[in-house]
Order: structure tokens, then C-alpha cells, then sequence
């Protein structure tokens, strides 16, 4: 693989990794242009440490790992932004 497209995968995992480990231990989704959509932010957190996983993984397996990671994490990111919002009582 080049190491253009290595190194930006990296970097890109380290970006959704710092902003998917923020979000789950603060409970508040980092980037502001995502507050008011995103109704479950450690849902969210997960799905975006899911997509850092699989970038990271990236120079390492081949499409049949890394697909279905990063579309286990898009798939969780959505769900977040869709999904109710839990009532506390």
C-alpha cells in the first residue's frame, strides 16, 4: 500500500479515535455541528472509535475485515443520530 494512503489512515484513526474516546467519557459529542443531531453521544463515541479501529487496521487486512469494521461503525454512528433520545426520569 502507499505510504500516502498509510499515513493518512493513520492519521485519520487518530483523529476519530481522539474525538470516539472524548465523546464516551465526557458523554458530549466534541464537535459542535454534531451536538443537536446526535441523541445517544456514547453510542456515537463507540461507533466512531469502531471507524478508527478499522482505519487503523487498514495497512494491515485486506477488504474483507476492513469493510464490514468501518461499516459497523458508520452503522452505530447513524443509529446514534436517529434512535430516541432515553428519557431520565
Amino acid at each position: 500500500m502507499l505510504t500516502v494512503v498509510r499515513t493518512a489512515a493513520i492519521a485519520l484513526a487518530l483523529g476519530f479515535g481522539t474525538v470516539g474516546v472524548r465523546t464516551v467519557v465526557t458523554g458530549r459529542v466534541v464537535l459542535p455541528w454534531l451536538r443537536r443531531s446526535v441523541r445517544r453521544p456514547v453510542v456515537w463515541g463507540v461507533g466512531t472509535l469502531v471507524i478508527a479501529g478499522a482505519l487503523a487496521v487498514l495497512p494491515a487486512v485486506s477488504p474483507a475485515v476492513f469493510v464490514p469494521l468501518l461499516t459497523a461503525g458508520v452503522a452505530l454512528a447513524g443509529f446514534a443520530q436517529v434512535s430516541p433520545a432515553r428519557n431520565h426520569p
